[in-house]
């Protein structure tokens, strides 16, 4: 059997006003920054390199958040907690906008469902791990579990 699968990073990226990164991506709207990990990086590397990509913003990862699958398409996308500690909000090619939101306003913003779900599990206050499982097409959450996080 050949066994392919996707991996993908996002993170909640936070400042000092304790308000969210969003970007406006072309295609789905508003959603946190993130993206594909390449061949030959770290889950790390390939997060600081889509948030300053897209965002022009340089973070430290604070945290681990979850991990989700879609099952159709064989991608998993691993989520992180992250603080701002420099760079100044630019747009990319990725991103049509880039704007310092507050929290009770993120999920207003975001339609998309698989990204409303994770930026969910985000604010969810990060003490347990978010693993679920879902279809995209029409999107149905499949599983959906919380773990401690480090507890033995």
């Amino acid at each position: 059997m050949n066994y392919t699968h996707f991996v993908s990073v996002a993170a909640l990226v936070t400042n000092d006003d304790n308000e969210i990164l969003l970007i406006k991506s072309p295609r789905r709207g508003w959603e946190y920054p993130g993206g594909m990990v390449e061949p030959g990086e770290t889950f790390e590397e390939a997060l600081l390199r889509e948030i300053k990509e897209e965002s022009g913003i340089d973070v430290e990862i604070i945290g681990f958040i979850g991990i989700c699958k879609n099952i159709e398409k064989d991608v998993v996308n691993i989520d992180f907690a992250c603080r701002a500690i420099g760079g100044k909000p630019t747009t990319s090619d990725e991103s049509s906008e880039v704007r310092w939101v507050k929290q009770e306003d993120a999920l207003s913003m975001i339609t998309f469902p698989l990204t409303r779900k994770r930026l969910e599990n985000m604010l969810s206050g990060c003490t347990q791990a978010n693993v679920f499982s879902f279809k995209r097409e029409p999107f149905m959450i499949v599983a959906d579990n919380r773990y401690p996080v480090g507890k033995r």
